[in-house]
């Protein structure tokens, strides 16, 4: 009696920890709009349940045992392929947590007025040159991971800069160049590559990376297009194209002007 009590409690645990995980995988796909992933473990999710409950009614172990072991392959396949996806959802839950003091530097309205400036001034210069880059504005907190992968500068933001980064004969002009207020904190950046199936298929690496952090992040981020030379801006996950300077600037004082009243409730 009391080892039928003990199987079936392992099984319930099995099967809450089968659900969890289900769950998991659930919102991460739909939030990715990733769908034939989720139909996949979906399948796997029904016959994992479905075998433990022929487990319950013919006592089949070996295939529990085999459908088990293709869940822990599936699972770490998983976490291989979209391994920088769930090193931004893990960012998403320590962000306030993190400290970091050239993030939190202040800045002034003039000091951002002009670091816009200089961002749209590096933009028309290289998007006539057809010269790609990309651009993150951070708005909050920026992930330590993403930091890392490249080199960290702490510079002030200048068109000269932001030139000579993604000129074709620096080392780091395709990294990404990470920007929070008026400082460039880190060039040469590797973003997470978009995995949604709306992107058109026709854009590259650069675009994809332009759109995955921004999938999992409040970042914003800036494209210019070295085939065409292009600016495009990407945020949440949706891409705009063909940008103009004047739009730009808009939307870069918008993004400014939450990232001061984000910081100025949180002191609150």
């Amino acid at each position: 009696m009391l080892l039928s009590e003990l199987n079936i409690t392992s099984i319930l645990i099995d099967v809450i920890a089968v659900v969890f995980v289900f769950t998991f995988l659930l919102v991460f796909f739909l939030m990715k709009k990733n769908y034939k992933p989720l139909i996949m473990y979906s399948i796997i999710f029904v016959l994992y349940i479905t075998v433990v409950v022929i487990d319950i009614i013919f006592n089949a172990e070996i295939a529990r045992s085999a459908i088990e072991i293709f869940t822990i392959f599936a699972c770490v396949a998983l976490a291989i392929v979209y391994q920088n996806d769930i090193k931004a959802i893990f960012f998403n839950l320590q962000r306030h947590h993190e400290k970091n003091n050239a993030q939190d530097a202040s800045y002034s309205d003039e000091e951002l007025k002009t670091a816009v400036d200089e961002i749209i001034k590096a933009c028309q210069t290289m998007s006539k040159a057809r010269t790609g880059a990309l651009i993150v504005i951070a708005p909050t907190s920026v992930a330590t991971h993403v930091l890392k992968t490249g080199v960290e500068l702490g510079a002030l933001v200048s068109s000269a800069l932001l030139e000579s980064i993604f000129n074709t004969r620096a080392p780091f002009h395709d990294g990404a160049v990470i920007i929070k207020g008026n400082r460039v904190l880190s060039a040469g950046c590797f973003l997470p590559l978009s995995q949604s199936q709306s992107v058109a298929k026709n854009l590259g690496t650069r675009h994809r990376a332009g759109i995955g952090i921004t999938e999992e992040t409040d970042m914003l981020t800036i494209i210019v297009s070295e085939e065409t030379g292009v600016i495009s801006i990407a945020s949440k996950g949706e891409l705009r194209r063909f940008v103009t300077p004047d739009r730009l600037r808009d939307i870069l004082h918008e993004t400014y002007k939450i990232a001061r009243t984000t910081k100025i409730r949180s002191i609150i």
